[in-house]
């Protein structure tokens, strides 16, 4: 079997060929960690690469060591964002400031991936602290797009977001607290979701009290990224599967739509979207309707991030990019009770934005993925409120708690402008259910790879 045709498949096909013995743990890996050593220093996704460690555990796992062969993505290899504790790996968090830390032990995310098979091949990039919506940091060059190496790929989680448009990895686990999936899921082409609050387990939440961040997937399909949350709420195979549930399409919904938000103009190709899947779901059955944008500015959201951002641990301060240390220091002024103030307002709009809606699309971003570089020149404050507006259509949902789901809509060349599906709180499976839905009209349910993975 050819494994450069293998890595172009869903996750769930290539733990399957591997549950059956078709292709080896160790073929497998050995391919994805070729396919880094070729493409990842045009595109700095990774931060660390342990490549001995995983081959010798494909190795083990192919003897018959090493977790059980059953888990629907068992054997495939991933990494982790460096946010995440990683037995043996370096925790860098993006930043200069933790540069000499190594994790003894696993998070409960890291821990639930080896629990179930699959092999942690290394670190990923990300934000300073996961604070900005792009991956430009002090420890290593920036995360390039890999359907544009002059663009950014998003943030917090870009290199998550790079590497699975890539095919570097076949699934990946992420994190957002203001948009940290969905913009770069936008701007690389993949679907990422992220949960209802409290929906899947966040080794981070002892360290983020207002919780707007949750983790969830990064994936090329919608029942690869249903699969990753099912494997990390331990619901697999269970009557409450979100992998089942959104196999079955929805009833016909009253979904309502908008292509604008307060804070930014939204692009040609982000509006042609929305209007484009507004048409093909109400041809398949649902009631469509316009509606206005949700309420909100960049001065009601930030006070949650300076107080998130100054309550972080830090040991070496002087160590921090220069925007970390502006929002900590603002984060001085910002009391938890006025942090919450402000998430609760917006919980209060988009409650009443959904009355009488089972489901909103929008853009996911607004814009087109910014040049590598556009924002260098800005003062800490500037390059704060010139990136802010990514998050536009993103940061309202993290501060209500409810969930969404970004698809690519392939228009042409360059990347595809991402929708959002946005569900009332709990109905992860109607958001992710509709996206299937969609894609599967489009004839994409497995989004494809980047231009540049195809040419190597």
């Amino acid at each position: 079997m050819v494994l450069e045709d293998v890595v172009q498949r869903s996750a769930l096909a290539q733990s399957q060929l591997l549950r059956g013995r078709a292709v080896s743990v160790e073929e497998l890996t050995r391919a994805y960690l070729d396919r880094i050593e070729r493409l990842d220093p045009r595109l700095s996704a990774f931060t660390e690469l342990a490549t001995g460690p995983s081959l010798a555990a494909a190795r083990a796992m192919d003897q018959g060591r090493g977790p059980r062969r059953g888990g629907l993505l068992w054997g495939l290899p991933t990494a982790m964002k460096d946010l995440h504790m990683v037995r043996g790996m370096s925790l860098r968090l993006g930043s200069r400031a933790f540069r000499y830390l190594r994790s003894p032990v696993d998070d409960a995310t890291s821990a639930a991936l080896r629990r179930a098979g699959l092999l942690l091949t290394g670190k990923l990039s990300t934000s300073e602290l996961a604070i900005l919506p792009f991956v430009e940091t002090d420890i290593h060059p920036p995360t390039r797009n890999p359907w544009d190496l002059s663009r950014y790929s998003g943030g917090s989680s870009g290199g998550s977001g790079a590497a699975l448009a890539a095919g570097l990895l076949p699934i990946a686990v992420a994190s957002d607290g203001g948009g940290s999936i969905r913009i770069p899921a936008a701007f690389c082409g993949l679907v990422g979701h992220k949960p209802t609050r409290g929906l899947v387990p966040n080794p981070h939440a002892p360290f983020e009290p207002l919780e707007l961040a949750v983790i969830g997937p990064h994936a090329r399909s919608v029942d690869d990224a249903a699969a990753l949350i099912d494997l990390l709420r331990g619901t697999e195979g269970h009557p409450t599967s979100l992998l089942e549930a959104v196999q079955r399409p929805p009833p016909p919904l009253r979904i309502r739509f908008t292509t604008d938000n307060p804070v930014t103009p939204t692009a040609p190709a982000q509006r042609a979207a929305v209007l484009q899947a507004a048409r093909l779901l109400e041809r398949l059955g649902h009631h469509v309707e316009q509606g206005p944008p949700t309420e909100g500015s960049i001065d009601d959201f930030l006070p949650m991030f300076y107080f998130i951002a100054r309550h972080m641990f830090v040991p070496f301060e002087g160590a921090l990019q220069e925007t970390t240390r502006w929002l900590r220091r603002r984060g001085e002024q910002v009391s938890f009770d006025d942090a919450m103030r402000h998430r609760e307002l917006f919980r209060e709009r988009v409650d009443r934005w959904f009355h009488g809606a089972d489901l909103w699309l929008t853009p996911t971003v607004a814009l087109d993925p910014p040049p590598v570089g556009v924002w260098n020149n800005h003062t800490a404050e500037g390059r704060m409120y010139a990136s802010a507006p990514l998050g536009a259509f993103t940061a309202p949902f993290n501060a209500s708690g409810n969930p969404a789901t970004t698809i690519p809509l392939a228009q042409g060349e360059g990347p595809p402008p991402g929708v959002q599906l946005v569900a009332p709180r709990n109905q992860d499976a109607r958001a992710l259910a509709t996206a299937r839905q969609l894609l599967e009209a489009l004839g994409t349910p497995l989004v494809p790879l980047a231009p540049l993975a195809l040419r190597v």
